[in-house]
């Protein structure tokens, strides 16, 4: 219909300028958590903390300080494609990883989606942040889900996690450099923590897991390490579908580029395809070279996109 076409056309412009322009995307999304503050203060105690339902019904402690992450936390457009694959993917009894599990709400849905017969495991390095996850665990009542409390690498032993303030605690990760605001402004680490550090390998090895349907990955750009430990389980196609992001940001701190993260993959025979976000459809498999010349041509900095790979790639369109 012309007018639907319109609208959506309208609307896509309108999400484009404000992705641009850094000082007006700042202020609407100040707005718009202002909102969302001011709908789940009512009924509740001033400056207490609240419990709230995402739109997948997974309940969240939100610490007083914290009530301008609400609209976030609540509604995350960016995850809704990872969610729909769960959703068609995962059976009961399959193993699922959650690398970088942050608040849990991955290792949440997944719980629900591979039952009482399945095992999730959830790796989070950073001792504040996996306090947070176990919490969020205990509310939607999964507490059968692993805590593995780790940072996932290439190689065994300790690492140095830089930990940044809440409610930026999603910007945990191996790298030292500043992450940057809606606003443009710069945010830096405030302090650094030693963990312990897994590989993927040694750890089903460890565990006995044979196959994981699905392994999640959310590391702040350090993702080509997690797979260069998974080296073994990705050789043997014993990873059914992971799902990560390229974000320009994060990959600073890493040091490498997009295309040396797609070919860590591509060596084991995995095929990646890109979530595009205009269409709701999977386009692909990425050509690594292709596929970096595309990101960094994109008009919106910093550029993210989201990512699917599988060896059978069948697995993404169950």
């Amino acid at each position: 219909m012309p007018g639907v076409e319109l609208a959506t056309r309208i609307a896509d412009q309108a999400r484009a300028t404000l992705r641009r322009n850094a000082r007006l995307r700042g202020s609407v999304v100040a707005a718009k958590d202002a909102a969302w503050r001011a709908r789940v203060a009512v009924g509740t105690v001033r400056g207490g903390a609240v419990v709230v339902e995402d739109e997948y019904g997974i309940a969240l402690l939100i610490p007083a300080g914290e009530r301008d992450r609400l609209r976030s936390l609540m509604r995350r457009p960016g995850d809704r494609p990872a969610f729909t694959l769960m959703d068609r993917l995962l059976r009961g009894g399959d193993v699922v990883f959650d690398v970088g599990a942050n608040l849990g709400v991955y290792s949440v849905h997944a719980r629900r989606r591979s039952g009482a017969a399945g095992r999730v495991f959830a790796f989070e390095a950073v001792p504040a942040t996996a306090d947070r996850l176990a919490q969020t665990l205990a509310l939607n009542r999964c507490l059968d889900v692993h805590v593995v409390r780790a940072a996932v690498t290439d190689a065994p032993g300790t690492a140095t996690m830089h930990v940044f303030d809440d409610p930026a605690c999603g910007w945990n990760s191996l790298g030292a450099h500043p992450m940057y605001g809606y606003d443009g402004a710069a945010v830096r680490p405030s302090a650094s923590v030693e963990v312990e550090a897994v590989t993927l390998d040694a750890f089903a090895e460890r565990e006995g897991v044979e196959r994981v349907a699905l392994c999640k990955v959310d590391v702040e750009g350090f993702e080509r390490h997690v797979f260069t430990g998974a080296a073994g389980l990705l050789a043997g196609h014993r990873i059914g579908v992971l799902c990560f992001e390229i974000s320009e940001d994060p990959l600073v701190g890493e040091g490498g580029t997009p295309a040396e993260v797609f070919e860590s993959l591509a060596i084991h025979g995995y095929r990646t395809f890109r979530h595009d976000e205009a269409t709701g459809t999977l386009v692909g498999p990425v050509d690594p070279a292709a596929e970096q010349a595309h990101l960094g041509a994109s008009p919106v900095r910093p550029y993210v996109a989201n990512y699917f790979s599988a060896a059978d790639p069948s697995l993404l369109r169950v």
